[in-house]
């Protein structure tokens, strides 16, 4: 994984309700919510409509287990953050340059106190 994919999972989790997860070596992405079409009856409400995503889903390999216990477990793009400092060091040391293959910007400075 190179700092631009966890710059991708950053984002990611800047969404309400996603987290990321990791099972044996793969990386996940958890959408904690229910489809906009989804009606009353939880049948599809654009069937015919429908994005290629949703055509091609299936269930088959879902785990349903209450207790399942993840590798590793993000909930905030601070977290994402720290894990790919703690991999790839700092992305931005003090005074160093922007990095080139950075998707997002400068972390910004801290406001003066104005007293």
């Amino acid at each position: 994984m190179t700092r631009k994919d966890f710059d991708f999972m950053r984002w990611y989790l800047l969404h309400d309700r996603a987290t990321v997860f990791v099972d044996e070596d793969t990386w996940y992405l958890l959408v904690h919510t229910t489809c906009k079409h989804l009606q009353d009856d939880y049948r599809c409400g654009i069937y015919e409509t429908r994005p290629q995503i949703c055509r091609e889903y299936t269930t088959k390999e879902c785990e349903f287990e209450d207790d399942w216990c993840y590798e590793k477990y993000f909930e905030t793009p601070e977290q994402i953050d720290e894990y790919a400092d703690a991999l790839f060091g700092p992305q931005f040391p003090e005074g160093a340059d922007r990095d080139i293959d950075s998707i997002r910007s400068r972390r910004p400075t801290g406001l003066p106190v104005v007293g």
